[in-house]
């Protein structure tokens, strides 16, 4: 069943942070966790389950990453028309799932061609 929810979103790009609260909506499974919320003009969706999370992001730019703990994994961004693969280097996601919040804490390297980008994504869900 979705639910309503507030977020606490937190990113940090090669150490510069930014911090952006929203509501959104929720779907709490069994041990995993759907959510989505509006960021700028974009809708942003995240898959969560234990040490593999999937982040898609549709509107000013697209964005597609399947992280997982340890793995280096395949994705795909699109800005202004233009889509290309990019890869990303898991290196740890760690999260919990409760009956009325999340937190959620994802660290990976962004790869595009030969630039590397550090990324740290911090969720914090209240229902």
């Amino acid at each position: 069943m979705k639910q309503n929810c507030l977020i606490m979103i937190s990113t940090k790009v090669d150490g510069n942070k930014s911090e952006y609260t929203a509501e959104g909506e929720i779907e709490i499974l069994l041990r995993s966790a759907y959510l989505s919320y509006c960021e700028n003009q974009s809708i942003v969706k995240v898959f969560l389950c234990g040490e593999k999370a999937e982040i898609n992001r549709e509107g000013d730019y697209a964005l597609s990453l399947c992280l997982e703990t340890g793995k280096t994994t395949q994705g795909r961004i699109g800005i202004a028309g233009n889509s290309g693969e990019i890869s990303t280097y898991t290196h740890k996601i760690e999260s919990r799932i409760a009956e009325n919040f999340i937190a959620a804490r994802f660290r990976y390297d962004l790869i595009i061609a030969a630039e590397k980008q550090e990324m740290e994504l911090n969720l914090f869900v209240k229902i």
